[in-house]
């Protein structure tokens, strides 16, 4: 891809459009562990019968949405026991608009890891003292055909993904002509006692060793049409009467290809490591508009021989029963702690899986435009990842409600034999094109 180059037009914090008391909320204990950014860029196509100033209206509906989310407009302030808290000050978030001097054909499909995309999105510098760290930012960037990039930038404390994806349904209600979000977001970070990290899995994460190097890491992508997906359950629902998720069907596909292509010795151990939305476990379940950190993180786990012995009926049961038993875990209060094979993964040997699908992104319809494209920012940075192999749940942009886009890092070696394993497990299922490259 070419680089972009990328003017800024204006910079400025943008506060709620009404006077809000001051206040200072509490975090709860997930979201003190969750101290980063998530970013995100959300493209979409001009819409030549629509004449409205997409950097207008956002901003204006930006002042109006932070009036039911006032804490994307305060800022942290550090807790004498060493957690964090925010204060509700109406300072606001930053608001960037700009000019990009190319048209949007850069975009569309834009996989491979670009640098110059990170003009798309404004970042605060890694040595920023916590105070000052502004919590939400939003960048408008307008191409030359007309159609424009919204980048956004938010603090991981204030929101998990599908937090972020409600604020943003949010704010394109208001941007379309709503008065207010049609789901009322609900702060009440109380909800979650400092208990529940404990039965929530972190340790998955936390005793992957790190990695010594790293092979040079490239971005490609693959698109599974939803035809592939259905036919998959078919089979399995006539060999075992059971039915498995959309979610399930590409992990297990994943997990498989993965494992084969990579050359894993038989004797040694593979995990696939995804985030559980964690909401309707809570007991009484959380409301609907709770928008703080509630996920858990699942791992399935087995021998490479087994895995791969197996059919694919094999890596669903794992992956299933790893859901339900997080979740049971969750609601008995059992405990988990980490076993020998998690203590002696090896770092090659793990997958991380996001599900970006569902989170509320693609529900963003601002009304100027229609969106084309989701990029996940946080997998465009190379080498950062505990693991070597990140996947990526997408919507195809080819095709929104019917394509399963694959968004995948991996060793440069290895992802052409890792396509050429997923084609192959795919067609034990079926026939006909239902695979496809971008």
């Amino acid at each position: 891809m070419d680089k972009l180059h990328v003017n800024i037009i204006e910079k400025v914090k943008v506060a709620p459009c009404l006077p809000l008391p001051k206040a200072i909320l509490q975090l709860s204990s997930l979201d003190n562990i969750t101290r980063c950014y998530i970013s995100v860029l959300l493209v979409y196509d001009g819409v030549s019968s629509v004449s409205t100033d997409p950097a207008k209206t956002i901003r204006e509906a930006l002042s109006k949405v932070l009036v039911y989310y006032s804490p994307f407009a305060g800022r942290l302030r550090n807790k004498e026991n060493g957690d964090i808290e925010v204060e509700c000050s109406g300072q606001g978030a930053v608001f960037v608009e700009a000019m990009a001097d190319t048209d949007l054909s850069v975009l569309q499909d834009s996989d491979e890891y670009n640098p110059s995309l990170q003009q798309l999105i404004f970042t605060v510098p890694m040595e920023t003292n916590i105070e000052d760290l502004h919590l939400l930012s939003v960048q408008v960037t307008s191409f030359t055909c007309g159609g424009f990039v919204v980048g956004i930038s938010c603090y991981h404390s204030i929101c998990d993904g599908k937090g972020l994806g409600q604020f943003l349904k949010g704010m394109s209600e208001i941007s379309r002509g709503a008065l207010k979000p049609s789901l009322e977001p609900i702060w009440n970070r109380e909800m979650v006692k400092p208990e529940d990290l404990m039965y929530l899995q972190f340790y998955h994460i936390e005793v992957i060793p790190r990695p010594l190097e790293f092979e040079k890491i490239v971005q490609t992508s693959i698109i599974i049409n939803i035809e592939t997906i259905n036919c998959i359950k078919q089979c399995m629902m006539e060999e075992c009467k059971e039915n498995f998720s959309t979610f399930e069907i590409v992990a297990a596909l994943i997990w498989l290809a993965k494992t084969k292509s990579f050359q894993i010795p038989d004797s040694e151990n593979v995990k696939l490591m995804f985030a559980v939305d964690m909401r309707t476990s809570f007991d009484p379940p959380l409301p609907k508009g709770y928008y703080g950190n509630v996920i858990g993180i699942a791992g399935a786990i087995d021998n490479v021989k087994e895995l791969l012995s197996g059919s694919i009926l094999r890596a669903l049961i794992i992956i299933q029963k790893t859901i339900f038993s997080l979740k049971d875990n969750f609601i008995s209060r059992r405990l988990m702690k980490p076993s020998t094979l998690d203590v002696n993964m090896k770092h090659e040997n793990v997958i991380l899986l996001g599900d970006w699908r569902n989170l509320g992104y693609y529900e963003a319809d601002c009304g100027c435009g229609n969106l084309s494209n989701v990029i996940p920012m946080d997998q465009q940075i190379e080498h950062e990842s505990l693991v070597q192999s990140r996947f990526m749940l997408l919507r195809s942009s080819k095709n929104m409600q019917n394509g399963i886009k694959i968004l995948m890092s991996m060793p440069e070696s290895m992802a052409k034999p890792f396509k050429s394993e997923m084609k192959f497990t795919i067609n034990k299922y079926v026939t006909g094109e239902c695979f496809s490259e971008l």
